[in-house]
């Protein structure tokens, strides 16, 4: 088993073997990851199969052009995501389908033989040449159904779920930003927050509590999402909610001594800056 980069990989699928038997290539999770790769015997006829997910994947089903693919998409879930403004969907900045795209609108403009399948892979048989997939849907009879597929070629990209640090009751107490559901859960726990605020029979204290919102880790995206939230709070629900928009807090917490780490310092500081003259 050789193991190439991402991008040389492709090269030798679509360039170099141009007449594959069956291709399949293999997109389980977003993120970066180690890429493996098969060598496949020159025959006539190709079969590719695609599980993915990510918008960086999308390319390379919209690249692919050769009308003898016979190319099957294997992915959990049916829609691609532009996950950059996934914080502004948290907020209503943007909205969920604007940062979507179903990945049968891209497969069925190709002039080839493609398939999409809603399911997951859980086992490659590297010695037999197959991959074991199920769906993600109960059936009626007996549970998730399971489908295996065999294959000259496959390609994993390898992810990552989101990293809690070991740190107990962060998976059951805390909500995490990575895929559009998320954001639009935390757009309506936040709605909810305010709905709770404005009850009546509540103490100032209690109210304060239920609006003090807090945002862990000085990333890029918790750093947007902040922002984001600042003015979902000041601007539109603030306006609909006037007598609890002042009991509002907002808390942004990094381990660090200053948020952005991967950047210039300059650039952290001016963010800094920024985020603090916000108020809250």
């Amino acid at each position: 088993m050789k193991t190439f980069t991402l991008s040389e990989t492709f090269s030798k699928a679509f360039h170099d073997y141009l007449n594959l038997s069956k291709l399949v290539i293999l997109f389980t999770i977003s993120g970066r990851g180690l890429v493996s790769y098969s060598d496949a015997n020159p025959i006539s006829g190709s079969q590719i199969i695609f599980p993915i997910e990510v918008e960086n994947k999308k390319k390379r089903v919209v690249n692919l052009k050769n009308p003898e693919y016979d190319v099957q998409v294997v992915s959990p879930r049916n829609y691609f995501t532009f996950p950059l403004l996934l914080a502004s969907v948290t907020c209503g900045t943007v909205e969920a389908p604007s940062i979507v795209e179903p990945i049968r609108n891209i497969i069925r403009k190709k002039n080839m033989d493609t398939r999409y399948r809603k399911a997951e892979c859980f086992k490659i048989d590297a010695k037999n040449k197959r991959i074991y997939c199920r769906s993600n849907k109960p059936s009626n009879l007996n549970g998730k159904q399971k489908f295996v597929v065999e294959y000259d070629y496959h390609v994993v990209a390898m992810g990552a779920h989101s990293n809690t640090f070991n740190i107990p009751g962060v998976e059951e107490n805390y909500k995490f930003l990575k895929e559009v559901e998320d954001a639009q859960e935390i757009r309506r726990s936040v709605i909810d927050c305010f709905e709770k605020a404005s009850l009546l029979n509540l103490s100032e204290e209690e109210r304060k509590r239920i609006l003090y919102f807090v945002i862990v880790g000085g990333e890029p995206t918790s750093v947007e999402f902040s922002i984001e939230l600042h003015e979902f709070v000041n601007e539109d629900m603030g306006k609909l909610n006037p007598g609890v928009k002042e009991l509002v807090k907002i808390t942004l917490l990094e381990a660090r001594d200053h948020i952005l780490g991967m950047f210039d310092k300059r650039i952290t500081e001016f963010a800094g800056k920024k985020i603090q003259n916000r108020g809250n």
